[in-house]
């Protein structure tokens, strides 16, 4: 779907082609907002997202007046200082494009600024660029920073993710956010089922994470979108795979809930083993570290 649906044409700066990406259609735009109310949606357990950039590899908006209109959200008398989360919803804040505009820096400082803790989603290396400003603001105002690793793969990462940072990268991050203090959640995701899901896969990812410090893991299975382009990949790269992933999906976008207890009941232990469970989730002689109910869960995050 084009980016330009849902454009308004005061919102609009321009529409660009860079060299660098030929295929992607850039939208500069004029932000009325950008805090979002997710309280409605129980997949994520904050009140409030924030987005500078949204749109797919083909379309993207790109919010350039983010950090200006969200500090002047959070000025409001009416504003409780409730927790935010950063490209929960959207496209990462950290993605192809964050080099070009820098937004983040101020979106982070507006958010110190204003005594805001906030919960950062990224899969890309590049926050490490932020780490100076991350150490400072994380004394001011609890900032939390979830690294998202999908495996640790180079080959398969790069085949399925040709944009995305290297699994090295990511880990390489993740070690530089834990030797500055932020102690990183890492999301494994997405797990690739049949692919990036066998108990040896996620016994060598866990302890490569453990080893770059992360502080605890989450895991959210493929989420199956038909219009992504994914069972394509599939098809020319693990043909022999087809077959399983339509028993495995049916005709929805989530994996069953079998599948989902059977995976948290093989991370259950490897978990505990490297010591990637809260300490309040570790004290307590319950499911460990932090187990959402992956049946009840829409999203199947699981841990």
């Amino acid at each position: 779907m084009s980016g330009l649906l849902g454009l308004v044409e005061t919102d609009l700066v321009r529409t660009l082609r860079l060299p660098e990406y030929p295929r992607l259609a850039v939208h500069e735009v004029v932000a009325p907002a950008m805090l979002r109310s997710v309280t409605v949606d129980r997949a994520h357990p904050y009140d409030y997202s924030i987005e500078t950039m949204t749109g797919d590899d083909r379309d993207i908006r790109v919010r350039v007046n983010a950090a200006a209109v969200l500090r002047r959200e959070l000025r409001r008398r009416s504003w409780r200082r409730s927790t935010v989360a950063v490209g929960v919803t959207g496209a990462d804040p950290y993605g192809v494009l964050e080099e070009r505009y820098r937004l983040m820096p101020g979106v982070i400082s507006a958010l110190a600024e204003s005594n805001t803790p906030f919960v950062l989603f990224t899969g890309s290396d590049l926050v490490v660029r932020d780490l100076s400003l991350l150490r400072v603001v994380r004394h001011a105002v609890s900032t939390t920073v979830v690294m998202t690793v999908p495996c640790i793969d180079d080959d398969l990462s790069r085949r399925a993710d040709p944009d995305g940072s290297a699994p090295a990268a990511r880990l390489d991050a993740v070690r530089r956010l834990a030797d500055a203090g932020l102690e990183p959640h890492v999301r494994i995701a997405p797990l690739l089922p049949c692919l990036t899901d066998s108990s040896s896969q996620l016994d060598a990812l866990l302890s490569e994470l453990a080893e770059a410090g992360a502080s605890r893991v989450s895991v959210s299975v493929l989420q199956l979108d038909p219009d992504d382009g994914y069972l394509d990949w599939l098809a020319t790269e693990h043909p022999a795979l087809l077959r399983r992933y339509r028993s495995l999906y049916g005709r929805g976008s989530f994996v069953p809930a079998d599948y989902a207890v059977r995976l948290r009941e093989r991370m259950t232990p490897l978990v505990r083993e490297y010591g990637l469970a809260r300490p309040d989730d570790a004290a307590a002689d319950v499911s460990p570290p932090a187990v959402i109910d992956a049946v009840e869960s829409e999203s199947l995050t699981l841990f």
